[in-house]
């Protein structure tokens, strides 16, 4: 008799990946053939589960920023806001942008031009743009209920509450403000554009920027947050006691032969009409050898799974054609797994079997 299911291991799985997902208003491929664990794919219905956002770490290379991608699809949610953090980032910069220097000088331009007739200030809407996490907040109520923050002309509203995945890559990147600064608006899910407040002298009547509380977001229109870092600087405690924390680990060897599968399969086809790589089940499985005795060898940086999936395209070979001498194919793959100078050095020694 088979023991019941965890409580988060009973969510609904759509039966389908996403036929179409878009990122920042654009389609994408990402997240396509993503390979999840086990224990991945608990950590996902935990947060979910418990509405709280996803805190993914590992090496660099290992899948932290496609993982939110493979979250659309797999769930069949088509729109996905991504937000790359620079080291200048404020926490406003998730949830909207506002451009008051470009205010400013069109309003000086207009004053100028009326040639003494009456000031009007552009509505300071047309200056706001709204970002990752404001778009998908705004995008779980439904219209009436945010038509106060619908001024910006660079925001469409779907109509309907929906879902979406909000990615905040490499967070790690932005001063300690940035994710002290952003816990209301992770933890509630609601913000405020204090522009708006500001703003109602030039638009009289027009009600406040503020969303509704995030209580009132139903479950099925509840933003996925994935938030990645490579753990270059040591997060707040307070921001990760907010959070459900995941380390991606480096995939062992049936999860790597998965990958490489997907990948080939995914490229064929686009090189030219009509071709199509392959790679036989001993070089794959030679390949991966390499991979992870190199990966062993004091390095400066281990190859992850993006130099892997290259490494793999300089080994496979056209379906239907002799393949050329695994030996040669395989000495290829130094351009893609040894990105540093001292790297290539021990892979040479590596590949000549020499100490």
């Amino acid at each position: 008799m088979s023991s019941p299911a965890l409580w988060f291991q009973g969510f609904p799985r759509h039966p389908a990946a996403a036929a179409e997902l878009s990122e920042n208003g654009r389609l994408t491929e990402k997240g396509t053939n993503y390979v999840f664990s086990e224990d991945l794919a608990a950590a996902v219905e935990v947060a979910m589960g418990l509405g709280r956002p996803l805190l993914v770490t590992g090496e660099p290379g290992c899948g932290k920023t496609e993982l939110g991608y493979a979250i659309a699809r797999r769930l069949a949610i088509a729109q996905l806001y991504y937000f790359s953090v620079k080291s200048n980032s404020e926490a406003r910069d998730v949830l909207y942008t506002y451009d008051a220097i470009e205010r400013f000088g069109e309003a000086q331009a207009q004053q100028l031009a009326a040639a003494g007739g009456a000031r009007r200030l552009p509505d300071v809407g047309e200056y706001i743009q709204y970002q990752a996490l404001g778009q998908a907040i705004l995008d779980a109520h439904p219209r009436g209920a945010v038509t106060a923050l619908l001024r910006s002309p660079w925001y469409q509203h779907p109509g309907g509450p929906r879902r979406s995945v909000v990615v905040i890559d490499e967070i790690d990147k932005a001063t300690r403000d940035f994710p002290n600064d952003l816990l209301r608006e992770i933890e509630d899910l609601s913000f405020r554009v204090p522009e708006y407040l500001r703003g109602s002298r030039d638009a009289p009547g027009a009600p406040g920027g503020a969303t509704p509380s995030g209580a009132e977001i139903s479950p099925e229109h509840r933003p996925i947050i994935v938030i990645t870092s490579n753990e270059e600087n040591q997060l707040p405690d307070a921001f990760l006691r907010r959070c459900v924390f995941f380390q991606v680990p480096f995939p062992e060897p049936p999860v790597l032969r998965q990958i490489i599968a997907g990948a080939l399969a995914k490229s064929s086809g686009r090189i030219a009409p009509g071709f199509h790589l392959t790679l036989a089940d001993n070089d794959r499985d030679a390949l991966i050898d390499l991979l992870l005795a190199f990966r062993d060898q004091p390095i400066e940086k281990k190859p992850g799974i993006s130099e892997m999936i290259d490494a793999a395209h300089l080994v496979a070979y056209p379906a239907g054609a002799p393949p050329p001498p695994l030996d040669a194919r395989l000495k290829a793959t130094r351009t893609a797994l040894a990105k540093l100078k001292g790297d290539g050095v021990a892979f040479d020694q590596l590949r000549s079997g020499a100490p």
